[in-house]
């Protein structure tokens, strides 16, 4: 496969799964909207409280460079428009917000203030184009020298448009409204939405967990934290699948989003498993490395990452059996990966188009299995995923609410039977699974959406 070097954050499934419209509430548009004018110094008072919600996590995923934060700052100085802050208040904590837009222009102003995290906390001013004399200058220095004291009084007292949204009824709305907000050049991950919407020990750990994940770094030829959180969303995935792959609903959007629930609600039975998944997650991107150079995920002369063709490869990768069965195989498995892509490949097809829903899906993680049964001799078999694809009209839509409405249950379905449900219309044959599912705790009940 070559060793061009890794394509830094291009992915060619960059927004497969955002459209959430046909599982909103259409009663949910009764959220009551406010507009408030907020000056900046009421901003970082609610920023220190903590009512406005930028975790430390965030802060280390800083995505905006000092020369961009420092003109955002003389915009507010000489009092030039600025887009607004769209907030939505937490159900259960009244004055609590959570951010829908404008986190890179909070963490600025934090920032500046000096009371903020990472290494832009307390930064001076540079590459200014208005007011070149506050190069330099430092919040501290704006506060205590006379001479740049009306400066100080501009800033602290320009007031910003700040949208509050309240009474929301589920986050399918919310989710609706981020990506409106979004629609620019530079869309935004809904991993970040997700992040704030579901706090956690769970959210918190993976938020650490793939900061620091080297294989995450290698694969996505990062140095820092991914700004957008996709490094979040590509070990969130992996995890889903390895514990949660019989109650796929054919939406990638609910079924992570009853991940993190679930792993939030339960983190204690699930800690030490999530601990060792994510050691066998390293081990298997070690171990693709070894195969694909730095191409890992990508199609034959492409420089963009997929998601969808990465959740196959790591799903086995990831399993000690599976990379001891494959050693030293590594040209035939390039070999057979390069031919899935052939020509109108079943496999190419699950790639190109709707590779979210349950049939591809599922079509993707059988060809790979076959494909790696038959280098290594070992009977390999893929996950079980319910079929949600033309042979079962609507269901897509049921599954997708059932998924938040109870959890996995203790015991797995007969494997006949689950098989039955799995098979996608064209009648693909299903191996049994040989490896037993992840439980989860019987008894409970998921909390709905939008709980905190």
């Amino acid at each position: 496969m070559g060793t061009q070097k890794p394509a830094e954050l291009e992915f060619d499934d960059e927004f497969e799964d955002q459209d959430v419209s046909e599982a909103l509430d259409p009663r949910s548009v009764a959220a009551v909207v406010s507009g408030n004018d907020w000056t900046t110094e009421t901003i970082v008072s609610q920023l220190e409280r903590k009512n406005i919600q930028l975790s430390p996590g965030f802060q280390r995923r800083d995505a905006w460079k000092k020369d961009r934060k420092s003109r955002f700052i003389e915009s507010l100085i000489v009092g030039l428009p600025i887009p607004q802050i769209v907030l939505a208040e937490v159900k259960t904590e009244r004055g609590k917000f959570i951010v829908l837009d404008g986190k890179q222009r909070l963490l600025s102003i934090l920032q500046f203030w000096g009371k903020g995290a990472g290494e832009n906390n307390g930064f001076a001013l540079s590459s200014l184009t208005l007011r070149e004399d506050l190069k330099r200058k430092t919040f501290e220095a704006l506060a205590t020298d006379p001479s740049l004291e009306s400066d100080y009084n501009a800033l602290c007292n320009q007031p910003i448009r700040t949208v509050v949204i309240r009474n929301w009824r589920d986050t399918n709305f919310l989710h609706t409204v981020f990506l409106r907000l979004n629609t620019g050049s530079v869309k935004l991950s809904p991993q970040e939405l997700r992040q704030a919407l579901q706090p956690g020990a769970f959210s918190t750990f993976i938020d650490e967990a793939a900061s620091n994940s080297m294989g995450i770094k290698k694969i996505l030829g990062l140095t820092d934290p991914d700004p957008r959180m996709r490094d979040i969303e590509i070990l969130a995935r992996f995890l889903a699948f390895r514990f949660f792959a019989p109650r796929y609903p054919g939406r990638l959007k609910a079924f992570l989003d009853y991940a993190f629930e679930t792993f939030n609600e339960d983190w204690d039975q699930y800690e030490p498993k999530i601990v060792a998944a994510i050691s066998e997650f390293e081990a298997g991107v070690s171990s693709l490395s070894e195969i694909f150079g730095d191409t890992i995920a990508r199609k034959p002369d492409s420089r963009q990452f997929n998601r969808a063709v990465f959740d196959a490869l790591i799903y086995f990768q990831s399993k000690k059996s599976v990379r001891a069965a494959l050693a030293g195989k590594g040209t035939a498995i390039v070999k057979s990966y390069k031919a899935l892509f052939a020509g109108d490949s079943r496999f190419l097809a699950a790639v190109e188009s709707d590779t979210a829903g349950a049939g591809n899906t599922f079509t993707r993680l059988q060809i790979w299995a076959a494909a790696i049964s038959e280098i290594s001799g070992a009977d390999i078999s893929p996950p079980l995923i319910p079929n949600t694809t033309a042979a079962d009209a609507g269901a897509a839509s049921t599954a997708t609410k059932n998924i938040t409405a109870k959890k996995v249950p203790a015991k797995a379905a007969p494997a006949k039977k689950a098989a039955a449900k799995a098979a996608p219309a064209k009648k693909i044959a299903v191996k049994k699974a040989t490896e037993k599912r992840e439980p989860v705790a019987a008894g409970k009940t998921p909390r709905r959406s939008g709980r905190h």
